[in-house]
């Protein structure tokens, strides 16, 4: 099966419109008619959310570290038929691709009147290459979130992993969701957040499904050297810690993946303590306040929602404090407005807003109907001396970033 034939043959799928269009009993009988490939192999659950995916690309790296292959499918994408899908941190190789999709497509065949979804099949399709890779873990990223339940098929867990930033408007709709997954089967969860407004009902999920949860110690936690690209730290009384971002969401991540590397050694998963520093320090790409040039500022950050803006906006203050940002320029998508309130006291020049429908006006703001032109606005607007800060969400932090340093590099 050529590549071009593979990708028009995943495509060939509907998109579903909500979430109620995904059905995990279609997706089951597709697993086990590949021969039960959700079976196996360690199951990591991680809800959806920027310190989520910083949590999942460490995690995978910590794995991968210790010799390990590990596997990650991620709904961050929107579901792109490769692109969601990582075998050791890269998208997979084209032959392994297409040898999934041919070995996909003729179970679909066999049950032509089952109406399957790209969700689903891309779902599936992740399960297969990662079976194909010869996978120890596989990290299920985001897939527990609102819109998308696909974790339940691989279910039970080996770990959950909450997320170290909870987002309070939305903590009551992710409280039942998690609970279910908790009481679906689990290991162990490790809880980045115990002041969060849904811990006690994650703790007593746990409880009553006799399952151990685990928190990271922040007192455990001292900072040592910190630099815009760099931060040593040490943990639970040991040294030679380091993160490539001083971000205070990473700095949480970075605990929460530390025991979340112990519960797996605990289920009996070979994860050395030096490969648990390596696999932190070699991250780069975790979109938790990833700074491209200092002078003027112009970074980038996953906060989408006013808690986790409150701990950039810490960073920043802490990071800067002896040339503090200036005449900053905003930019943000719409659905993430909200985030601004965080940065009452600095002094914004401008807001630049992406929507998709151009639809929203205020005074001092540039509304851009494309990604792609929002960067050119911010871009713009940094090449003139202004502060740029970009916050949103995991998807469109990853999507603003690439076409900023496409414009820096052309």
């Amino acid at each position: 099966m050529k590549y071009s034939n593979s990708l028009k043959y995943m495509n060939s799928f509907p998109a579903v419109e909500f979430a109620g269009d995904i059905s995990q009993k279609r997706v089951l009988e597709l697993c086990v008619s590949l021969g039960k490939i959700n079976a196996g192999m360690r199951c990591v659950c991680l809800p959806e959310g920027g310190s989520g995916h910083a949590i999942a690309l460490l995690l995978e790296s910590v794995i991968k570290s210790s010799g390990h292959c590990v596997g990650r499918i991620t709904s961050a994408g929107g579901f792109d038929s490769r692109n969601s899908i990582f075998i050791n941190g890269d998208i997979p190789s084209i032959e392994d691709y297409n040898l999934a999709v041919a070995e996909l497509k003729s179970a679909v065949q066999k049950n032509p009147e089952s109406r399957y979804t790209k969700e689903e099949t891309t779902f599936v399709l992740g399960l297969l290459l990662c079976r194909i890779s010869g996978c120890d873990c596989v990290i299920l990223e985001g897939l527990s979130g609102k819109n998308f339940a696909l974790d339940a098929v691989c279910a039970p867990f080996d770990l959950i992993v909450m997320p170290t930033v909870y987002d309070s408007e939305k903590s009551a709709e992710k409280v039942k969701i998690l609970c279910d997954a908790i009481r679906r089967g689990t290991r162990e969860v490790v809880s980045g957040n115990q002041k969060s407004e849904i811990y006690n009902a994650i703790s007593n999920a746990c409880a009553i499904s006799g399952v151990r949860l685990y928190i990271p110690v922040k007192a455990q936690f001292e900072t040592g050297e910190i630099a815009s690209r760099k931060m040593t730290f040490s943990y639970n009384g040991r040294e030679g810690f380091s993160i490539k971002s001083p971000s205070h969401i990473l700095r949480d991540c970075a605990m929460t993946v530390i025991e979340s590397a112990l519960a797996l050694r605990r289920g009996g998963v070979r994860l050395p303590w030096n490969c648990i520093v390596s696999g932190l320090s070699s991250v780069s790409e975790t979109l938790c306040l990833d700074i491209l040039a200092v002078s003027p500022v112009l970074l980038v950050d996953s906060a989408s929602g006013y808690d986790e803006a409150v701990l950039v906006k810490k960073t920043i203050d802490e990071v800067f404090s002896d040339n503090a940002l200036s005449e900053v320029v905003f930019c943000v998508p719409e659905e993430s407005l909200e985030v601004l309130n965080a940065f009452g006291t600095m002094n914004v020049s401008k807001t630049v807003v992406y929507s998709k429908n151009g639809a929203i006006a205020y005074d001092g703001e540039v509304i851009c109907d494309s990604v792609k032109k929002a960067a050119k606005s911010v871009v713009a607007c940094w090449k003139n001396g202004k502060d740029v800060v970009c916050l949103g969400s995991a998807g469109f932090a990853l999507e603003i970033k690439s076409e900023i340093l496409k414009l820096i590099n052309s």
